[in-house]
């Protein structure tokens, strides 16, 4: 990251799959002012727990949709150019997130099990011949960002990033507990491929509610007193939505976005280099969300991309660009 660059990203999920979704999508999102797209959650073929139907380990999945198996493409094949055709507009970088919420998620405890299974290697495995036809398939895409929530080996999670660094790709962090784990990583990672961590995207909402990125430096500087956190952390909210679980709204209309990020401005703000949100996906359906269920506490603006993406330049310091 430069250090004079501002970044405003979104997580996107399915409307970022291809077919007449992405096509309407990619003109609105190139011209909101979005300069970074993180796609989630990709997830990685396990045995434990079972799941129906099986999966083969270290296979490649976008959500539930499988993308690459044993080392063939099997998606949609227009979906690589249509991902490229997204970097445009203000859209300048594209990203792929492994991982999710515990519970539901098991890819780096599926990462340790193939890991240590194969005499502590990812060498002729499934899940690296995967991934190395992932990066030429998409070579639009290329950070890695780690939102391991689900296991905290630090053994077999620097060796991950290790073998995708090799492969051509940098590498973002996303943290919202454990500390000790993402900064341990940071460590070693740096000391084998310098600089190849190129930030952190902190979780600042949900499991992450209580999270500062200032207080998140301070633990990168306790493990490394040397390492530049200028810029190195993107604070972050959720969008406003209809939780169909519990029945309710939750999540920021953007004025409330924009109060909740104030918050980390000025006191050590010099750590903040962006912000992103959960998720775009949200936004693109404010509308029909708020007609099934009325009382979302948001004006119109609630499914303006525009309108939060001004509320994410509201933690922008004067010296970014």
């Amino acid at each position: 990251m430069s250090p004079n660059t501002f970044t405003i990203a979104a997580f996107a999920q399915g409307i970022t799959y291809p077919g007449s979704k992405l096509d309407a999508a990619t003109p609105i999102i190139q011209q909101s002012g979005w300069n970074t797209i993180i796609f989630g959650l990709f997830h990685i073929g396990r045995i434990k727990p079972p799941t129906n139907p099986p999966q083969i380990v270290g296979d490649i999945y976008f959500n539930d949709t499988l993308i690459i198996s044993q080392g063939k493409y099997v998606a949609d094949p227009s979906w690589p150019g249509a991902i490229s055709k997204l970097k445009g507009g203000s859209v300048t970088t594209l990203l792929a997130s492994f991982g999710g919420a515990k519970g539901w998620v098991y890819d780096f405890t599926t990462i340790q099990a193939i890991y240590e299974s194969n005499h502590n290697s990812f060498d002729k495995t499934n899940l690296k011949r995967n991934l190395q036809l992932f990066h030429d398939m998409f070579p639009a895409i290329t950070t890695i960002d780690m939102d391991n929530e689900d296991n905290y080996d630090v053994r077999s999670f620097v060796a991950f990033c290790q073998m995708l660094i090799g492969m051509g790709f940098t590498i973002t962090f996303c943290p919202f507990e454990e500390d000790d784990f993402w900064t341990g990583s940071l460590v070693q990672l740096e000391r084998s491929n310098p600089g190849a961590v190129v930030w952190w995207n902190l979780q600042c909402y949900a499991g992450g509610g209580s999270n500062d990125p200032e207080t998140w430096a301070g633990y990168i500087q306790t493990a490394l007193p040397k390492f530049n956190t200028d810029r190195y952390i993107l604070a972050s909210d959720w969008t406003r939505f209809w939780d169909t679980n519990q029945q309710l709204w939750d999540g920021h209309c953007p004025p409330d976005m924009q109060s909740s990020l104030a918050q980390f401005k000025g006191d050590g703000d010099s750590c903040i280099g962006g912000a992103f949100i959960w998720t775009i996906d949200q936004i693109f359906i404010f509308a029909n969300s708020s007609k099934q269920h009325p009382g979302s506490g948001c004006d119109s603006s609630g499914g303006s991309q525009t309108a939060y993406v001004n509320a994410m330049l509201g933690l922008k310091p004067s010296d970014s660009v």
